[in-house]
């Protein structure tokens, strides 16, 4: 019995000793204030976020007047380049995360990553024939995250945007930005 209780105490003193492991610290990000840009419809917005001189990512907006069903459809759009990316899904709109999601550098959850897309964030239709309606995923969005992806040298940087949308006033603000320091790195949103 007393060499099986000092046993015990044994054990018991080197599981307490052994150090436990740290979770994963999250990776170098470079960070862009975009001084939360207000645009409304009319207005176009481009970000550097790697700070290479070249842009990487498009904010714009574009009427289309429908007139067989008497209405226009003012869009809110994001549209990435030859050398960036946005992850894409079968209805072509992006996914929104929140603060900590984790930004995967290979597709995920039916998303796919493309470059040269365009993605409606948003869209207002005015009707000839009824009151005005918002739709998009993104219309009720507050404080919100687009990921992303810049490739440098063929490598992926992951990133996001964060962004948010007032149906009232109409305006997409452009709140921050970032994008990791270490390529084919999954990061999280807003970190």
């Amino acid at each position: 019995m007393k060499k099986q209780t000092l046993i015990l105490i044994f054990v018991s003193i080197l599981f307490a000793c052994k150090k436990k492991p740290e979770p994963p610290k999250q990776t170098e990000m470079l960070y862009t204030n975009l001084n939360d840009r207000e645009m409304v419809f009319g207005q176009f917005h481009s970000i550097d976020l790697n700070n290479d001189g070249k842009l990487d990512f498009d904010f714009y907006t574009m009427l289309v007047g429908d007139p067989l069903a008497q209405q226009d459809k003012q869009k809110y759009l994001v549209g990435s380049r030859l050398t960036t990316l946005l992850p894409v899904n079968d209805q072509e709109n992006a996914p929104i995360l929140n603060q900590n999601d984790l930004i995967p550098v290979v597709d995920f959850q039916g998303y796919s990553w493309y470059p040269l897309s365009t993605i409606e964030l948003a869209q207002k239709i005015i009707s000839m024939s009824g009151p005005d309606v918002w739709e998009g995923l993104w219309k009720d969005s507050h404080h919100q995250y687009l990921p992303l992806q810049v490739t440098v040298g063929g490598q992926r940087f992951n990133g996001w945007i964060e962004l948010s949308f007032e149906k009232e006033t109409g305006k997409l603000i452009l709140h921050k930005a970032a994008v990791s320091t270490k390529a084919e790195t999954a990061v999280k949103a807003g970190v």
